[in-house]
């Protein structure tokens, strides 16, 4: 189906005016979700490692792009590496809710520090390279079914997304259509994520990963820039990704399909709670369950929960996900994540904390934990983030609720203001604060983004 070249057309024809003004709002709020995560997530596991890194490999070079939240620059790959390797930190970060990924991340990353190093980068050509990036990195991911990401040992959402940061990288260098291609081969050939990091309690590599994507993404565009030639059909081709990837078991009609008129990249759920989207339907329903009911979490005698099969990484190993170690497992864990929402009434970045592990309440209703996957699920876009929970009690009554638009989905938004307490939230977080009124700034900037004359302005403000 040329799903190379058509995507690469895509990507180098997209002009501002393509995109409808409802994808445009939802991109400026996914920047601002991104500043805010990325300039929160200094506390990650395994971020400070990598930024001091990336500072070392830097080696004195030309302050390009800045390192959000620290109020200082480094050469704009190893800022789009540094920046990437914060962006999954906190775990708050928007996802698609059709195609099990983050388009947004790695993607965010490198336009940003792209941008500055370019200079002169309008906010109407920043916003057209970030809505083309998302739409391929969507696009890639629905043409597999999701509960198949990790049947060949690749963890596959970082993996989509860097082909999406490249896009958005190419897009704001004004390649064209060929050269385009050339960046998804360089790419091809350079970034790949193991599944192994979902059996391994103890590795942060799955809070960082975005970094080796946004490094590859960067390097790929700009070595294509310099008329490094690729092959024909990166994606589609008879030793392409999907091949590499899933053994050909992919359908390419989701693709193409309506492409430049119907918005994959639009379909954004923007997180209210800090953990793994796959959490999010069952903490839902267990907070609408406590609110419309009087229960005590002391009474509660079964936890029971039915999630698609991609959730299997928030509920795999079982006896692991009751008693996770640290943050970054505590957040892709049903167990922990819905018996706190029970418990709190909330789930919080301080949720997370590390003394809030080991709390005996919330461990004893972990206990009471248990599951099924309903891999049918996967096969339809909108229950790609369901969940259902029921509560059952000692009195030996029983409470179910099923969840299949989770708070912040399009169809039940956040209000501005819950997006605004979150966006202060992580800002407040970062090793160079910023005021409030700092803060209210940069969110009235992005919120015009599309009047600003060069990037610069804004990243001058992180």
């Amino acid at each position: 189906m040329d799903i190379s070249r058509k995507l690469a057309e895509f990507t180098a024809n997209t002009c501002f005016e393509d995109i409808p003004a409802e994808m445009v709002e939802v991109e400026k709020r996914s920047i601002l979700d991104n500043i805010a995560i990325i300039s929160g997530g200094v506390n990650g596991d395994g971020c400070r490692q990598f930024l001091e890194f990336a500072e070392e490999m830097a080696a004195g070079g030309k302050g390009e792009a800045t390192l959000l939240g620290y109020g200082k620059k480094l050469p704009a790959i190893w800022a789009a590496f540094a920046n990437a390797s914060m962006v999954m930190a906190l775990d708050f970060s928007d996802t698609s809710q059709t195609a099990t990924i983050h388009p947004n991340t790695s993607t965010f990353t490198v336009s940003l520090a792209l941008a500055e190093k370019l200079g002169g980068v309008s906010g109407k050509d920043f916003i057209t390279a970030m809505v083309c990036g998302s739409e391929v990195a969507c696009r890639l991911a629905r043409a597999a079914v999701a509960s198949r990401f990790a049947s060949y040992g690749f963890y596959m959402p970082p993996v989509f997304t860097s082909f999406g940061a490249t896009a958005a990288a190419c897009k704001l260098l004004g390649l064209n259509a060929d050269q385009i291609i050339d960046a998804w081969s360089l790419n091809l050939s350079q970034y790949v994520c193991s599944s192994e990091l979902t059996k391994n309690k103890e590795t942060p590599i799955r809070s960082i990963r975005e970094a080796f994507g946004a490094k590859s993404a960067l390097s790929s565009a700009l070595l294509a820039a310099k008329g490094i030639k690729g092959f024909k059909d990166p994606f589609e081709g008879e030793q392409g990704f999907y091949k590499a990837y899933f053994q050909n078991d992919y359908d390419p009609e989701p693709v193409l399909k309506d492409l430049g008129t119907r918005w994959e990249a639009q379909n954004l759920v923007f997180k209210p709670w800090p953990c793994c989207m796959g959490n999010h339907g069952c903490i839902n329903a267990a907070m609408n369950i406590m609110k419309a009911n009087d229960i005590k979490p002391e009474d509660i005698t079964d936890l029971i929960a039915e999630s698609t099969g991609t959730s299997r990484v928030v509920l795999e190993p079982a006896e692991d996900k009751k008693r996770p170690k640290n943050a970054i497992n505590a957040k892709y864990s049903m167990p922990y994540t819905v018996s706190t929402a029970i418990i709190d009434g909330e789930v919080t970045l301080a949720s997370f904390d590390q003394d809030k592990l080991t709390r005996p309440d919330v461990l004893a209703l972990a206990d009471k934990f248990s599951y099924t996957l309903n891999t049918d699920w996967d096969k339809d876009p909108e229950m790609k983030t369901a969940g259902r929970l029921t509560i059952k009690t000692k009195d030996g009554k029983s409470y179910t609720e099923l969840v299949t638009k989770t708070l912040g989905n399009p169809d039940n938004p956040m209000t501005d203001e819950a997006f605004a307490a979150k966006f202060h939230s992580c800002m407040d977080l970062a090793v160079a604060p910023r005021t409030r009124e700092q803060q209210d700034q940069i969110m009235e900037h992005v919120k015009a983004l599309e009047t600003i004359n060069d990037m610069r302005s804004i990243a001058d403000m992180l």
